[in-house]
């Protein structure tokens, strides 16, 4: 069972520079590490265009994300997170963020009004502590 991710601040600050500009349209990408016994650490992010341009929801480019989970694989690494910004609303999984969830076995991290915070589908949605490493 997935405890916390570890996320490097450089890491922390480029979502929050992602939110910043992109507003008031969601911006995403990944977030790729590796994960060991509950515990996530995140090593790199890697902004991913939201082909939707929309303020309310994303879709990240799929070539791209098979770009990079194919550079990750390589280095023995994986995509251990999805992130994306709410601009407009608090950073909790909206309707959509939950339907998404339920198919894509990702963390995923939201940045928006009060803060970056990171959820799992686990039979519904449960949040998962965010530490600044």
């Amino acid at each position: 069972m997935l405890k916390e991710i570890r996320i490097p601040k450089a890491v922390l600050e480029l979502v929050r520079r992602e939110l910043i500009a992109h507003a008031p349209l969601e911006a995403c990408g990944v977030l790729i590490g590796s994960e060991k016994d509950g515990i996530i650490t995140v090593e790199s992010a890697s902004p991913i265009e939201n082909i939707k341009r929309s303020r309310s929801s994303f879709e990240l480019d799929p070539s791209r994300f098979y770009e990079l989970w194919t550079e990750a694989e390589k280095r023995g690494k994986d995509i251990v997170c999805v992130y994306h910004t709410h601009p407009l609303t608090p950073a909790m999984p909206s309707q959509s963020d939950r339907e998404c969830m339920q198919n894509n076995p990702y963390a995923w991290l939201i940045a928006g009004a009060g803060g970056i915070r990171c959820f799992i589908w686990d039979n519904g949605i449960r949040q998962v502590d965010v530490r600044e490493s």
